[in-house]
């Protein structure tokens, strides 16, 4: 099933089952809306107002006859309409009165379930007749755009943006002042020339001449019988002297730092160059740039003694971001695009959002701030289609077993950046760590959606099927099955839904000590079949007593010892499991020290000198004291105070959510690299709370 059905194809009925379908699925979402659809009121009106005025959309889809208990399971309900002729003509008629525009949807009956459904599509408004506004409410309060699944009233700088787009000249179609036909470079009309050959060998504009062709690419205008070049001819055929001119800061740089970070530092660059010239000649250098510094794969094929090679990220992905990067920039912004080469990715900054909204990335249809631009682009097979760049390169990262690519859109920042990345899902390191679920016999979709959980903190649906290439039932059923199986942990529900490792995969960290390691060991026992050996059992009973909060440190302490002791006695040579656990509880004790060797004289001796039976309010204290020093792990906390790291996680979490401590990395609160710190501001709190 499609994501977005499209109502003109297979019938109205057949779509809004789809529609039906996907709301039970997805729940509502900015394209789909419910309602009782009892009489045509002021929420119906406000959706199709929203739908009609919200940018790159391409309209929204309300079903009527549907009812929507949050509190039931499940949520929504088909009750049907009573009087569907009568709907129908009354919201026709409303949305050729109520609104500064005429707005026509489209309005269609369908049956489900034995009951009376309308499903109405308004499709996105022309941008020289936005902002569509209620009459009645006037363009302030009656205002609607669509915000994930609601409909909000525009905000100043909404109404701002809607007028912006409406009856004014596209930036890229201004001309400049002092410029002629001799800032046109001829060796970028030649390119031109070139690729539309390759595109179209009969195309008639290549018959023109440089100045015909230019003004029927709408690159020149004449004033007072003066050709003058637009700022997008400058831009796609000027010559470097006149792009320092008016465009000194509008150029591609490529730069290449070391590790996974950018400090910004000069010192960290080890490569870089900067490109200024016109696009048409701009792009084949910017691609070989990025291409030549790219790590190759090598593979002999199947039967072939011939070494065949291929880019760690294929050449068609990287093409397609750069070229939708320089296609849909804000050219009003003095600022280069930028291709940032990290260890484990590449990442494409561009002046100016993405004026479709970043859900909608990768779906038809195009919406361009400079439509000259595109359209040359378009003319020369740089640019795909409307709205299948995006669809490309998901497919192409996708076929290379790559994560898919990820996008950010910020309207405050009027900045897009689009990241691929380097490292394919089923490395070494990816292989090693899947082991541990080889009981559950993964399927390689299943592998790869546990990978990317692993290597981004989470997955949600949307990301599974970019992942796996299924519909949105299918990556449902694969994400349920790795969460019936203790892998995955479900959070939230609808649109917003999105799974995270459970408790026992995130202990798989590169800051595993003793506590990983005795859970790793604990099911090799299990597994082991062997019922009647008593090491299995002592080593269940000192598990358990690990996890009772109130069993004294000492006794731990001594029963470790007792353990150890017996193991000793066993008089089983060839056992693994004595090393073991001789050489953990060594690493423990040795990590210990250490981290108690990082604390204040004070604040080590009393941790050292803690009864046997203290509270849990003492032992929180003691903790908050210990995270003001500096951050520490779950697995730091742990040893430190000689419990487990579940123990310590829900401890650590109850401080979080008493705004007692907090996390170094809050957006990702399951991070392998996690640590808990104590604010400057909570120590001054609990200082002057002290001072009362």
């Amino acid at each position: 099933m499609s994501s977005d059905p499209e109502l003109s194809r297979g019938g109205y009925d057949m779509n809004i089952r789809e529609l039906w379908k996907q709301l039970l699925q997805r729940d509502e979402h900015i394209r789909l809306e419910v309602k009782l659809g009892n009489e045509i009121g002021n929420s119906v009106m406000q959706t199709v107002c929203a739908y009609a005025n919200t940018i790159g959309l391409d309209g929204g889809y309300l079903l009527l006859g549907i009812k929507e208990d949050k509190s039931a399971n499940p949520k929504y309900t088909i009750v049907g309409v009573d009087n569907p002729d009568k709907l129908q003509s009354d919201l026709a008629t409303q949305c050729s009165s109520k609104f500064n525009e005429i707005l026509r949807p489209k309005i269609q009956s369908g049956v489900l379930e034995g009951k009376t459904v309308i499903c109405v599509y308004t499709p996105e408004a022309e941008a020289r007749v936005k902002p569509i506004f209620v009459k009645k409410q006037g363009l302030d309060k009656g205002t609607y755009i669509r915000v994930g699944p609601t409909d909000q009233v525009c905000t100043p700088d909404d109404l701002a943006q809607l007028f912006q787009l409406r009856n004014i000249r596209p930036y890229d179609e201004t001309l400049l002042p002092q410029t002629s036909l001799l800032d046109i470079n001829p060796n970028a009309l030649d390119e031109y020339r070139r690729l539309r050959a390759k595109k179209n060998p009969n195309a008639p504009e290549l018959r023109y001449t440089d100045e015909e062709l230019l003004g029927a690419l709408h690159c020149i205008e004449s004033t007072d019988g003066i050709s003058k070049p637009t700022i997008a001819g400058l831009l796609l055929f000027g010559t470097e002297k006149v792009l320092r001119r008016y465009f000194s800061m509008m150029r591609f740089d490529y730069v290449r730092v070391k590790g996974r970070d950018w400090g910004g530092e000069t010192d960290g660059i080890y490569y870089s160059i900067e490109l200024r010239e016109a696009l048409l000649t701009l792009l084949p250098k910017a691609e070989a740039a990025i291409m030549d510094d790219m790590e190759r794969e090598f593979s002999f094929p199947k039967g072939s003694l011939t070494r065949e090679e291929k880019p760690a990220i294929p050449y068609d992905a990287i093409r397609e971001v750069l070229v939708n990067a320089v296609m849909h920039r804000d050219y009003q912004v003095a600022g280069p695009t930028l291709a940032i080469r990290f260890t484990d990715r590449i990442e494409f900054h561009n002046p100016g959002y993405s004026l479709k909204p970043i859900e909608r990335i990768g779906t038809p249809g195009s919406q361009s701030r400079n439509q000259t631009i595109a359209s040359v682009l378009h003319e020369t097979e740089y640019a795909e289609n409307k709205g299948s760049g995006i669809a490309k390169v998901q497919r192409k990262m996708q076929e290379a077993q790559l994560p898919p690519p990820h996008f950010e859109s910020s309207k405050a920042d009027n900045t897009f950046v689009a990241t691929l990345s380097l490292h394919q899902l089923m490395d070494e390191a990816a292989l090693a760590w899947l082991n541990q679920f080889n009981q559950f016999t993964l399927s390689g979709e299943e592998a790869r959606t546990l990978v990317f959980a692993r290597n981004n903190g989470c997955v949600s649906n949307e990301e599974c099927r970019k992942l796996t290439g299924y519909d949105t039932p299918k990556a449902s059923n694969l994400l349920k099955r790795l969460r019936g199986l203790g892998i995955l942990e479900q959070h939230s529900h609808g649109p917003g839904t999105y799974y995270t490792l459970s408790e026992i995969c995130l202990q798989e960290k590169t800051e595993s000590d003793l506590d990983v390691q005795r859970e790793v060991r604990d099911i090799q026992i299990e597994t082991e079949n062997k019922p009647d050996s008593d090491l299995v059992t002592q080593l269940k009973v000192q598990d358990t007593q690990i996890e009772t909060e109130n069993k004294p440190d000492s006794d731990l302490v001594t029963q470790l010892k007792v353990q150890d002791t017996q193991i000793e006695t066993e008089n089983k040579p060839d056992s693994d499991l004595v090393t073991q656990l001789k050489v953990q509880d060594t690493q423990i004790e040795l990590r210990r020290e250490h981290i108690l060797s990082s604390l204040p004289d004070v604040l080590r001796d009393e941790i050292q000198s803690l009864g046997q039976r203290i509270s849990p309010e003492k032992r929180e204290e003691m903790i908050v004291r210990v995270c003001e020093v500096h951050p520490f792990t779950a697995t730091e906390i742990s040893i430190l105070f000689r419990k487990t790291r579940t123990w310590a996680k829900n401890r650590l979490r109850e401080l979080v959510n008493a705004k007692r401590i907090s996390l170094t990395i809050p957006d990702k609160p399951n991070s392998r690299n996690q640590a808990y710190y104590v604010p400057e501001s909570s120590t001054q709190m609990h200082q002057d709370g002290n001072n009362f």
